[in-house]
C-alpha cells in the first residue's frame, strides 16, 4: 500500500513538473534567465501541494421506522430520533402501528418487497438469514450484559438485531404491601408458603390474584414468569427445540399449571376474570382491592400513576423447593431489512440511539433493568423494581425462553387455553397437552427439523 502511495505521488509530481516546465517555457526569458543564473544551492524547487479531494455529500434520505404504538410510547424515543435527524440531515418516517396489527403488517411488507428499513420483533417471527441484515461486530456488543448479548445472537452465532434502549423484561408477582401487612403476611419463597397466604387472603376478605382474561396478553405474563423459571435449566430449550423433550415431561412447568388449576377451584381469582382488562388489573392492585398480580416490570410505573402512594413489592413466582429465579429477557430486538434501501443510514440511526448518552436518557425516561453495563438508572427505580434489580444483581436470573425457543409462539392458542384453565373449564393436564400440540403445529408449519 505504501509502495502504491509512493508510486502515485511520483506520478503526480512528475505530471506537475511537466506542467510547470511547460508554463516556464511560455514565461519571459528574463525570468528564466534569473532563475538559471542562481547558484544551484539557491535554486529551491517550488513546493506543489496535491489538490484536496472534494468531499462527496450524499443527498438526504428518509428512513422508514416501523414500530408497535406501545413501543414508540416508551421513553423519549421520538426525541432521540429527532436529534439524529438534526445531526445527520436525514429524515425518519415513523410508522406507529396498532399493536395487534403490527406483526401481520411487517410480514406483508417484508414478503411483498414493501418499503421498510427498521422494524421490531423476535427472531422466531422471521426468515432470519433471508429477511434480516446481519450486523455482527457493532460496538454495542461490548456494552451489553451477558443475557442481553446472548439474546441478540441467532442460532448461527451471528447477530441480526440491535438492542433497544429500554429496560429488559422481568416477570414475577407484584403485591400490595399494605394488604400483606394488614393480614400479617410475609413474602413467600415456596409454593406451600404462597398457598398459605392465598388461603389467609381469602379468609380475610381479599381477592388473592387478579387475572385479566379479556386482554389476552395480560394472562401470558404468568406464562412469562413460568418460562423464566424453566430457563434455570440451560438444556431445556435446546431439547425442546430439537423435539427431544415435551412440555409434560418438565416437572416444574406442569406443577405451575396444577397450581393454577387448584387456585381456580379454590376461588382465588377475581370474579370479573373473563371481562377483566389490563386497566382494571392496574387499578385493583393500586387501590389494594386485590393482593397480587403476575406481571412484567413495566406494570409498576402504571400502578404508581394510578396511586403514587401505593406500596408495591415483588417476589419471583415461587416453586416447590424455594430456589428463587427471575426470568430475564434480552429485551426488544430491532432489525434492519436485508433489502433495505437505506441500510447504512438505518445503522447510523440505531448506533446513535444505543450510544451511552442516548441510552442513558431513554432509560431515565422509563426506568427499568438496564441491558447496558454503562447505563445505570437504579437510583431512579420504584421500590418494587429495586427489589427486581436485587435479584438480577445477585445472579438469581434465568434466560427467558422466548430468547432461546426457536418455535414461533402460538399466541392465539395460548390465550384461549389460559382463559379456559383460569375459568376452570379444562384441567392442568389438558392445558399442558394443548400447549404441546400448539407448539408442535407451529414447528411443523415453520418446517423446523425434528418435528
Amino acid at each position: 500500500m505504501k509502495g502504491l502511495q509512493r508510486k502515485s505521488w511520483f506520478v503526480l509530481m512528475s505530471s506537475l513538473m511537466v506542467v510547470a516546465l511547460a508554463a516556464c517555457g511560455s514565461n519571459s526569458s528574463n525570468e528564466s534567465s534569473k532563475t538559471n543564473n542562481k547558484p544551484a544551492e539557491e535554486q529551491t524547487p517550488t513546493k506543489t501541494e496535491a489538490p484536496a479531494p472534494e468531499e462527496t455529500k450524499k443527498d438526504p434520505v428518509t428512513v422508514s421506522y416501523i414500530a408497535a404504538a406501545s413501543q414508540i410510547a416508551v421513553g423519549n424515543i421520538k426525541d432521540l430520533i429527532s436529534q439524529w435527524e438534526q445531526k445527520s440531515g436525514n429524515k425518519v418516517d415513523i410508522q406507529a402501528i396498532q399493536d395487534d396489527q403490527y406483526d401481520n403488517l411487517v410480514k406483508a411488507k417484508l414478503s411483498g418487497g414493501g418499503d421498510v428499513d427498521i422494524f421490531f420483533g423476535q427472531y422466531q417471527k422471521y426468515d432470519v438469514t433471508n429477511q434480516l441484515l446481519e450486523i455482527s461486530g457493532e460496538a454495542f456488543e461490548s456494552r451489553l450484559n451477558e443475557v442481553a448479548l446472548t439474546g441478540l445472537k441467532f442460532t448461527d452465532g451471528k447477530i441480526y438485531a440491535f438492542p433497544y434502549p429500554a429496560a429488559q423484561g422481568t416477570w414475577g408477582v407484584f403485591y400490595n404491601k399494605k394488604v400483606f401487612a394488614d393480614l400479617n403476611l410475609t413474602v413467600p419463597k415456596t409454593l406451600d408458603e404462597l398457598n398459605k397466604n392465598l388461603a389467609a387472603l381469602k379468609s380475610g376478605g381479599k381477592t388473592p390474584f387478579y387475572f385479566a382474561a379479556k386482554d389476552g396478553w395480560t394472562m401470558l405474563q404468568h406464562r412469562n414468569a413460568v418460562a423464566g423459571m424453566i430457563g434455570a435449566d440451560a438444556q431445556v430449550w435446546d431439547k425442546l427445540n430439537k423435539n427431544e423433550l415435551q412440555w409434560k415431561d418438565i416437572p416444574d412447568f406442569v406443577l405451575q399449571y396444577q397450581q393454577v388449576q387448584d387456585w381456580s377451584k379454590a376461588g382465588y381469582f377475581n370474579k370479573d376474570l373473563l371481562t377483566g382488562t389490563y386497566d382494571k388489573q392496574v387499578k385493583a392492585l393500586a387501590d389494594g382491592e386485590v393482593a397480587m398480580v403476575v406481571q412484567g416490570g413495566f406494570f409498576v410505573p402504571e400502578v404508581l400513576k394510578v396511586n403514587p402512594e401505593a406500596q408495591i413489592g415483588f417476589f419471583p413466582l415461587p416453586n416447590k423447593d424455594g430456589s428463587e429465579t427471575v426470568g430475564l429477557s434480552g429485551g426488544t430486538q430491532v432489525f434492519i431489512a436485508k433489502e433495505s434501501k437505506h441500510a447504512e443510514e438505518a445503522k447510523d440511526l440505531l448506533r446513535f440511539m444505543v450510544d451511552q448518552p442516548q441510552a442513558q436518557s431513554a432509560l431515565e425516561a422509563a426506568p427499568g433493568i438496564s441491558p447496558f453495563t454503562d447505563v445505570d438508572v437504579s437510583d431512579k427505580l420504584p421500590e418494587a423494581l429495586k427489589e427486581v434489580q436485587d435479584f438480577v444483581n445477585t445472579g438469581k436470573i434465568a434466560r427467558h425462553g422466548d430468547d432461546a425457543y426457536i418455535i414461533p409462539m402460538p399466541y392465539d392458542d395460548l390465550v384461549a387455553s389460559y382463559a379456559e384453565l383460569l375459568a376452570g373449564k379444562i384441567t392442568a393436564d389438558q392445558f399442558v397437552q394443548k400447549h404441546q400440540d400448539a407448539y408442535v403445529k407451529n414447528a411443523k408449519i415453520a418446517k423446523i427439523p425434528g418435528f
